[in-house]
């Protein structure tokens, strides 16, 4: 992991070499627990694309101290980022509003993206010492606890004093809408994920097991144990289906428990955190997004780029990614009995799944391609740059 010293001293390099080249420069930063996720993807992404366009991107990352960075780092080190996580004991961690406060002094960023509500009160503060503009993207609200919604309407709250708030599905912006930010600060960018070197996957095919993928946080907005009523109510009526359960989350504990209870460990893998999903992809006759609140998963994106037919609760922006019936099938949230039966149409019917499969492929090809997604942010940040600095 790239320390505090090397994060300055590429921040220094970038200045020596690029001089006058590089037109925007940008510094993401972001709140996450464990290994992260599809946001973490997108941020990743978007240093490198940045970077081999000329441009200087970093990711400072705050972490507590439960959290495990490798993951990250990692995925950061094999594209060339320069990333710094911080290592925080408490919610607030004099420490990291340091390191955070010399970084954007020495970082000449024009741009400071941020990615919650921690990063926009500290991006906000903290403009009173640096001149930069703020990005702020909205990733979804799943209000499991009181804490949470808290803290989303804290993260409401600020939006308004950002320079321009990125939505990833229309659903977000016209709710932001009616929370009271203005519509001059709202830009709906939709998630896109890489394309080139994907090839379509082969599943098993007729005749054989019927294999289903999850691929996500093991949390309660996902809604595992809907998933698992599913599979239950499928092997009840003799359908030969597995379970392959990619992720891992502070659920774990409980749906291993309910796994057990219910008898299904002979036709249900728990596979814990995936780096390769295109791995996890292939064999499968079907992704199954069970959650209760979504915004834009890039799992389903992946999943319909990779060509395997996709079952998903209608919630959220989900029903913005793809049409019931012609890119895929969508059920009613929290009805295990809804969710079988839309697995058993897939499953049952390979030309009806083939279908999906392939009007699924285009639609990502047409709207949800990362270059897309960055010709976009690249316009709303050269259109921010050109506004005066809000005070």
């Amino acid at each position: 992991m790239a320390g505090i010293g090397r994060f300055i001293a590429s921040l220094q390099v970038g200045r020596l070499k690029v001089s006058e080249e590089r037109q925007v420069r940008v510094l993401h930063v972001r709140t996450v627990c464990g290994t992260g996720g599809g946001p973490d993807k997108t941020i990743l992404k978007s240093c490198e694309y940045l970077d081999r366009r000329g441009h200087f991107a970093h990711a400072f990352y705050m972490m507590d101290r439960a959290s495990d960075p490798g993951e990250i780092a990692s995925s950061a080190r094999a594209m060339g980022i320069v990333m710094n996580a911080a290592m925080e004991d408490g919610a607030v961690c004099w420490k990291t509003l340091a390191e955070l406060d010399h970084l954007l002094g020495v970082g000449g960023y024009d741009i400071v993206h941020t990615h919650d509500y921690k990063s926009n009160v500290l991006a906000r503060l903290m403009r009173a010492r640096h001149r930069y503009r703020i990005v702020a993207t909205a990733h979804g609200y799943n209000g499991t606890t009181r804490r949470e919604i808290f803290y989303y309407g804290l993260e409401r709250w600020m939006f308004r004093y950002v320079d321009a708030v990125v939505t990833p599905t229309v659903g977000m912006r016209n709710y932001l809408l009616r929370c009271g930010i203005g519509t001059d600060r709202m830009c709906v960018i939709r998630n896109g994920i890489e394309t080139a070197g994907w090839e379509r996957v082969v599943r098993n095919g007729q005749g054989g097991k019927a294999r289903l993928v999850y691929v996500g946080r093991l949390s309660e907005e996902k809604d595992l144990p809907n998933l698992l009523g599913a599979v239950e109510i499928l092997r009840g009526r003799g359908k030969d289906v597995e379970l392959l359960i990619a992720g891992d989350g502070a659920d774990r504990g409980r749906l291993e428990g309910m796994i057990e209870a219910k008898g299904l460990g002979g036709c249900v893998r728990m596979l814990g955190y995936v780096k390769d999903v295109m791995g996890v992809l292939a064999g499968a006759d079907v992704m199954v997004n069970p959650s209760r609140t979504e915004c834009m998963p890039n799992s389903i994106l992946e999943a319909m780029w990779a060509g395997v037919p996709v079952v998903a609760t209608d919630v959220g922006g989900v029903g913005e990614m793809l049409e019931d019936g012609v890119e895929g099938v969508l059920v009613r949230g929290g009805d295990s009995a809804e969710l079988a039966r839309g697995i058993e149409r897939v499953i049952d019917d390979r030309v009806f799944a083939e279908t999906l499969a392939e009007k699924a492929r285009a639609r990502v090809m047409r709207e949800f391609t990362f270059e897309g997604h960055m010709e976009m942010t690249m316009a709303l940040y050269r259109r921010v740059m050109g506004r005066r600095v809000r005070s």
